[in-house]
């Protein structure tokens, strides 16, 4: 990958998108960014941004790709605006909350869009995903997520939105399938609609579970891949390495940790969107896999609230 030749237009430099400029200019990118508050604006200018713009339709032509940023609300906003261009798009997750409007959107978008899901780049999600493929503890019997923690941060959709396409795209990565959404429930630890417990189930039949909530007064973030002979798990204590407990074992201290490279998943999913702009092969999930999860996190909460 020659990054130092690749141009790309950043949508939004905000909270998250600021930290996409960095992992872009490290890489040797050249980028220009849309940003509309001073804060956005001023985070661009400190960023290295070669140029600053208002909106997508002005980001140059000669760009070799994109990434979306923006507020989820607005996604399909910047991605319709540049689809005519024939440039990969890169949106972060989830690409929208409107599952009617990505149905909407024109042949192309399947090879141009795809979907920011950074969980699918991280070492130890690889790992679980090398350990239910090779079956080293024995067959999988089940996959359990919680990701919680205080309040909804995010001002444009409810902290689901925000949450569940992280377990959604793990699942997707050890399993090769976004589970079938069986049933879902209201998380009683919020008022309102900001989460929930969803259970799943892949076509060979192992169930997923999984709890999202912005109502856990500490911060909860776990991925349990239960084996037949042991059950492995990757949290927010310590992501540079796998729990592994065999079964039958009553010791509190007969576990394993087994460690994982502690790289940043972010840049290795931008490393990657640039190496297919540059020829290379597509990112995970693109516009087909990314409806789907979105599919089945309508589903889960037409089943909670609805």
């Amino acid at each position: 990958m020659c990054a130092s030749r690749s141009k790309i237009g950043l949508v939004g430099v905000g909270d998250w998108g600021r930290h996409i400029l960095r992992d872009l200019r490290a890489l040797g990118v050249d980028v220009e960014a849309v940003a509309n508050s001073a804060a956005s604006v001023e985070r661009a200018r400190s960023g290295g941004a070669s140029r600053i713009v208002a909106s997508a339709k002005e980001l140059s032509e000669d760009c070799d790709g994109y990434v979306v940023a923006s507020p989820t609300t607005v996604h399909l906003d910047a991605v319709e605006a540049l689809l005519s261009r024939g440039k990969p798009i890169f949106v972060e997750k989830p690409l929208s909350n409107d599952i009617a409007r990505i149905r909407q959107l024109p042949p192309a978008a399947a090879g141009l869009v795809f979907t920011m899901h950074k969980w699918r780049y991280h070492p130890g999600i690889l790992e679980l995903a090398r350990i239910a493929a090779t079956e080293e503890f024995g067959p999988v019997i089940g996959l359990r997520t919680f990701r919680m923690g205080w309040e909804n941060h995010h001002k444009d959709m409810n902290a689901i939105w925000t949450l569940l396409p992280h377990d959604m795209s793990i699942a997707l990565h050890i399993f090769g399938e976004v589970p079938s959404v069986e049933n879902a429930h209201p998380d009683p630890t919020v008022v309102g609609d900001d989460g929930m417990i969803v259970h799943a189930r892949t076509s060979t039949g192992i169930p997923v579970v999984s709890e999202v909530s912005a109502g856990k007064p500490n911060k909860h973030r776990s991925v349990i891949l239960a084996c037949r002979d042991a059950a492995c798990e990757l949290d927010d204590s310590s992501y540079d390495r796998i729990v592994i407990r065999r079964r039958n074992t009553l010791q509190t201290d007969e576990f394993e940790q087994r460690s994982v490279p502690a790289d940043m998943p972010l840049r290795e999913e931008v490393a990657a969107f640039l190496n297919h702009v540059e020829g290379g092969p597509a990112p995970f999930t693109g516009l087909d896999e990314e409806t789907l999860v979105v599919a089945a996190i309508q589903r889960a909460i037409d089943l909670a609230f609805g």
